[in-house]
This record gives C-alpha cells, structure tokens and sequence, in this order.
C-alpha cells in the first residue's frame, strides 16, 4: 500500500473562526478527540426535490438461482452487469435461494430507495398441477418471498409496489395457456405451425371476459394477496402514492397497435375497451382489498384510449419510460396526467450488441448518465420516479453491485447513485456499511477461502440464515496489511460516528483512511480488544465532517486477525457550538 499521511489534530490546535454579522450566526468546531475530514471528493449541489424514487425488479428462477449468471451471454448480447453477489447455480437449492433475497433486500436498504416495484408476469391456475406451466419468469405468488426477507432483516422503510409487464402477463399468459406459444403476438410463421386462424391470433380486447382472468386474477390478484393475507401481516410495506397502494402498467403497444389480419391488416381499435379494463380493475381491487390503486400505467394506454385522459377515478398518472432506439433515444422522460408528474429514467442500455439487425445502447458514460437524467427530473419538479432496473442484467441496466468493469467504474457505484439523489436519505443518521460488498480491496491469501459471497481473493464467510433471520456475511481469515476499500462513502456536516462490528479471540488493530489524492487524513491505530470470540459492536472513530459529501474510506488491519462484519456510520446533525 502506498504511504499515509497523518493528519491527526486535536481541539486545541483547531477552532473554527466565523465573522459573525448577526446573532443567528454561529462558530462550530470539532468535539474532543476528533479528526478533521478533508474535503469531499465530489461537492454536493444536487437541487432540492421531494419526489419519491423506486427502481424495478425482476425475479425469475434462473436470476434467483444463479443460471443466467453462470451465463456469459446469447448469440446476440453479452452479460456485463453481472451481480457481484454470486449465486451458485452448481450449488443452488431452494433453502439457500433465501441468500438470494437476503443480499437483494440489503442492496435495496443500502441504496435508500423509497421503493422497489416487483416485475409479475402472471401465473396459470395450470402451474398448481402440471410442471409444464411452472415458468417461474416473474410468478406474483414468488412476492411473499421477498417481504418475508424484508421482515427478516427488519427494513421497514422499504416500500413494494406492483409492476404489470402486461405483454407477458396480458397476452403471452394467454397464448401459452391456449396454444403453448409463450409469446406476446403470434407470427406468421408459428401460426402456421400450430394451424390457428386469423380470428385466434387475434388478440381479443373486445371481449373482457375472455382476456380479464389473465389480467386480475392470475396476476394483480395473486400479486397483491402477497400483502393483504393473513390479516394484512405485509400490508404495511405496501408502496403508497396519495395514499393509495401503486400499480404500474407496461406498454400495451406491442400487441394492441400492430395491424392484425383479422381486422383487414389494420390495428385494434381501443377506444373505451382501455378504460373498461382498468375501471374493472379498480372495482375488483375495492372491492377485494378495500381501497382504491393508484394506476401510474405506460403513456401507451392513453395513445390507443384517449378517453382515459379524462377519467382520475381510474388512471390517476402515466410515464413515458425510455427509448433506445431510433433517431431521437431518450434514457428518461417525465409525463404529467391528473397533476400528477412521473419520471422514469435508466442508467444505460446495451441489447443486440453482436450480430443484431436492432442494436439498443445508451452509454452510462461513467455514471453521467444517470445523474443527468435525475438532474433534469428534479429540474421538471416531479412527483415519482420509477427506474429501469434494479436486477437488469440482461439488458445491461442492473443497478446492482457489479463485478462489471465496462459499464461500471466500480462495484457499488450505481446504488450510491441512488442514494445521493433519495430526497430524505441521501445522507441517513445511521448507514450500515457491509465489509464484504467493498468495492476494492487487498487479500493476502490466495481465493476466497469462505467459498461465498463473492468471487476472487477476499476471504468472505456466511452465517446461514432461516425462515426468520436472515443470512449474514463477514470478512475473515484476515492478517495484517490487508484493508477493504469503499470508494465513496456519504458523510453529512456534523460530527460523524464510525463503529465496527467485529469478532476477535485475540487482540487486534485497524486504522481508517478517508480521502484521495494529497488530501488524506488517517487515523491513529485503533485497538480492538479482545471479544472473546462474540460478536461486538464498537465505537472506534469520531470526526468533524465541515462539509457534507462523498469520501473515498479505507479499513485497513494493522495487528491480529479479527473477523470484520460491517461498519456504522452515524451522521449527528447538530454540532458542537
């Protein structure tokens, strides 16, 4: 490692000397055995906002299992965005698919979201009997699986709302049921292969009998009985905008604004067949729930039925989502309907990158993307923001820690990006800090001798998990001169707390480093006692933080071979005055 430079500074060789021109003015300076931080790396001017953010989520069983991660990609994409968390699929079992919800949710808290919105795609009454109809590709009963991990680690802040991928769950459902073809709109080709008419290829909104079971019962039902059973056990981390639980709907385009033979090479006309859907939606919902939704549904719904324009009681917003491709690409929009304003943005996109005749791409060009679309919705005044996409590796949008060296410039970047534009959490009172989701570090071992977590040389451990408490990760087999590395980390203006939760049978030592470049401060050696081989939580670290930002934080062991599990920093507000 490279030399440090001691910055050590005590109260009576600091004070902190304003001009005062009134008497509101004030002179802070730092506590008793306290360090001065140096500047942040990057100064904080984001503008002040109050829209609420989520990002959504999809969790199909070959995610959860580990499949597509163990992939390197199709015959036309190649998988970058891949998660850093690694889930074995040589090893998986549904047992320890709970580690796959236990990372997920403490991503998610890490990131400050205000919610996720959970990606279903229906599920055939057929699933129950015959193995066939089990697809297990964003199945709404699977959600009960998410908030018992939320419950588990005890995050309630963390909201959930529903998100309707209505070609999957309206239409592809539907298709696979009656005909075995899981696809959105029927070609010519595989309505050839399976001697359907005209009449059965198209899709028939006409008849809401026909199509609704898909529509409610086999997938906004399933996903909100997730919440409302058992007495209402996870109703309270239902997502709620004016109060009402948060359903999205996704573009419709794709199966209702082709030209069908059937209607003379000509699209379906939905005027007022839209609305009727919806307005059965929320009856059955009140009916069914109680209350009212709110509908936050794709711009597509009223291109095809203008005349859900003027109906609040049902539709109560739209987004426009992003474009990729084309002349004009956009990697966000914002749409206003009922007052209501919707952001949706995406960090990047990459699909078609070999041999595609449609390539998709917008550049994260570092992460200036994704701050510049925040950027221009706070600058739009929005209301809520939905963000493509929190496990989207496929398309290389994930927001995920990533081993992905492309597109990411380092493991946690885009979650700190969330974070930094929350409105109310961007810099918490408490922020637990997981040892073994660094972004960097040195191991002086070879491999990772706890065989988890993650790949590479950083000797990571589990404590497995049940049904009621989570599973939990530490850094182990460690030795002096070894360190972890974060490569920003938020600390507002105040006095800042940093604690450790280690366990050492032996005397140890750490120190902490903060900053970059010429501006570094390190701390003295920190000793650790003895914990006698028990968990224990422990003040090491109080600092005077003169300006709030993002700091690049080094834990590095000098002595002993503690077991780290993570760090808690505690931003006070009030300063010594």
């Amino acid at each position: 490692m490279k030399p440090f430079k001691y910055l050590l500074l005590s109260l009576t060789a600091i004070l902190l000397l304003a001009e005062c021109s009134d008497e509101s003015s004030v002179v802070t300076e730092p506590i008793e055995d306290t360090y001065i931080f140096p500047a942040p790396h990057e100064i904080d001017n984001i503008p002040h906002h109050t829209f609420k953010m989520g990002a959504l989520f999809s969790y199909q069983g070959e995610l959860r299992s580990g499949k597509i991660q163990q992939s390197d990609g199709t015959a036309t994409e190649i998988y970058y965005n891949k998660p850093l968390f690694n889930a074995n699929a040589s090893t998986y079992t549904p047992d320890n698919e709970r580690e796959w919800w236990d990372d997920l949710v403490e991503e998610i808290e890490y990131s400050g979201m205000d919610y996720v919105a959970a990606n279903t795609r229906g599920r055939l009454p057929k699933a129950d009997t015959d193995p066939k109809y089990e697809r297990d590709h964003g199945d709404p009963t699977r959600i009960k699986d998410f908030l018992k991990a939320l419950k588990r680690r005890g995050i309630t802040d963390t909201k959930v709302a529903i998100f309707d991928d209505t070609p999957a769950s309206w239409a592809s459902a539907r298709n696979f049921n009656l005909y075995g073809a899981y696809v959105y709109r029927i070609s010519e080709a595989t309505q050839k292969n399976l001697n359907l008419t005209d009449e059965q290829v198209l899709y028939p909104l006409d008849n809401l009998d026909e199509i609704y079971p898909y529509i409610w019962n086999y997938n906004i039902k399933l996903a909100f009985d997730n919440f409302y059973a058992n007495n209402g056990e996870y109703k309270d981390y239902l997502f709620r905008f004016r109060g009402k639980p948060v359903l999205y709907l996704w573009n419709v385009g794709g199966f209702l604004s082709c030209n069908y033979v059937a209607l003379g090479n000509k699209p379906i006309d939905c005027t007022g067949k839209l609305r009727a859907v919806l307005a059965k939606v929320q009856e059955d919902f009140k009916s069914t729930f109680g209350e009212e939704l709110f509908i936050c549904a794709d711009k597509s719904f009223v291109k095809l039925d203008e005349t859900l324009r003027n109906t609040p009681e049902i539709l109560q917003s739209i987004n426009g989502w992003f474009v990729a491709e084309g002349n004009n690409p956009t990697s966000f929009t914002v749409e206003e309907l009922n007052g209501n304003k919707v952001g949706a943005c995406v960090p990047a996109f990459s699909t078609g990158e070999i041999n595609a005749s449609r390539p998709m791409f917008l550049d994260p060009y570092h992460g200036k993307r994704f701050k510049d679309n925040f950027n221009k919705i706070i600058a739009r005044k929005t209301d809520l923001v939905i963000i493509e996409g929190l496990t989207d590796m496929l398309e290389d949008a994930a927001l995920w820690r990533s081993t992905d060296t492309k597109y990411f410039d380092f493991p946690n970047q885009r979650l700190n990006i969330l974070r930094k534009y929350n409105s109310t959490r961007a810099y918490p009172e408490t922020l637990r800090v997981e040892c073994e989701a660094c972004d960097d570090y040195l191991d002086l071992s070879e491999g990772n001798t706890g065989r988890s977590y993650r790949t590479g040389n950083l000797d990571v451990y589990k404590v497995a998990g049940s049904e009621t408490t989570p599973t939990l990760w530490y850094v182990g087999n460690t030795e002096a001169g070894e360190y972890l590395e974060w490569k920003e980390l938020p600390y507002d203006k105040g006095i800042v707390k940093i604690s450790l939760r280690y366990n050492a049978r032996y005397a140890a030592s750490v120190t902490l480093e903060f900053g970059e470049g010429d501006d570094i401060l390190r701390s003295e050696v920190i000793k650790l006692p003895d914990t006698n081989g028990e968990w224990k939580t422990e003040e090491i670290f109080v600092e005077h933080s003169g300006e709030k930002g993002w700091r690049r934080t080094i834990l590095e062991i000098t002595s002993g071979t503690p077991k780290l599990d993570y760090l808690i920093i505690t931003n006070e507000k009030k300063t010594n005055i």
